[in-house]
C-alpha cells in the first residue's frame, strides 16, 4: 500500500508540474492558477529592487504600462538564449508604453558572473537585483527563465515558466495589452 500512495503522489506532482506553465495568454475573467506557481488575474506582488547600475525600481511606479518580468540567472542556459529576444522586444515596444525589467536570481548566482553575463548581452531594460529571494517567493518562482507578463493595471496577465517560444509568442501577448493589433 506504501508503494502505490508513493507512486500516487508522484503522479500527481508530475501531473501538477506539467500544468504549472499552463497561464491563460489571451487573459482571464477570473483567477486562473498555476500549480506550484503564481497565479494570473490578480494584482502584481510589490517589490521594490536595485538596478545594477544603481538606484532602485519599485513596481507600483510602472502603473500604466504593460510590465514584463524575466527572472533569470547567469547560470542559466535558456536565459541567455532569450536575452536577445527580449532587446529586440523591448526596443521595438518600449515606446508604445511597455517596460521589461530583468530580475536577477542574485541569491542563487555569483555577482561577478551577473555583471559578465549583462556585459555581454548589455541588455537596454533594467536589470534588478534579488539579493535576498524576496522578489522570487513572492512570484513563486520555482525555475528559469520565468516570465510574468502585467497588465497596466498591475494584473498578473500570464506567467511563462521556460524560455520564450520566440517573437510570435511574446507578441501575441503583448500587442493586446498595449492596445496594438
Amino acid at each position: 500500500m506504501r508503494k502505490a500512495g508513493t507512486v500516487l503522489t508522484l503522479g500527481l506532482f508530475l501531473l501538477m508540474a506539467c500544468q504549472r506553465g499552463t497561464a491563460n495568454p489571451t487573459g482571464p475573467t477570473m483567477a486562473t492558477p498555476i500549480t506550484m506557481g503564481l497565479t494570473t488575474g490578480i494584482p502584481a506582488p510589490e517589490f521594490e529592487l536595485e538596478r545594477l547600475d544603481g538606484g532602485t525600481v519599485r513596481l507600483r511606479d510602472l502603473q500604466g504600462k504593460v510590465v514584463l518580468l524575466n527572472f533569470w540567472a547567469s547560470w542559466c542556459v535558456p536565459c541567455r538564449e532569450e536575452m536577445p529576444l527580449l532587446a529586440s522586444i523591448y526596443r521595438d515596444y518600449h515606446a508604445q508604453g511597455l517596460e521589461i525589467l530583468g530580475i536577477n536570481l542574485t541569491s542563487q548566482d555569483d555577482f561577478g558572473e551577473v555583471r559578465k553575463f549583462v556585459e555581454e548581452f548589455d541588455p537596454p531594460f533594467p536589470i534588478l537585483l534579488d539579493p535576498n529571494g524576496r522578489a522570487e517567493r513572492d512570484y513563486r518562482i520555482f525555475g528559469v527563465p520565468t516570465t510574468v507578463f502585467i497588465t497596466r493595471e498591475g494584473i498578473v496577465h500570464r506567467v511563462k515558466v521556460g524560455i520564450l517560444k520566440g517573437r510570435e509568442d511574446v507578441e501575441q501577448t503583448i500587442r493586446p495589452l498595449l492596445g496594438l493589433r
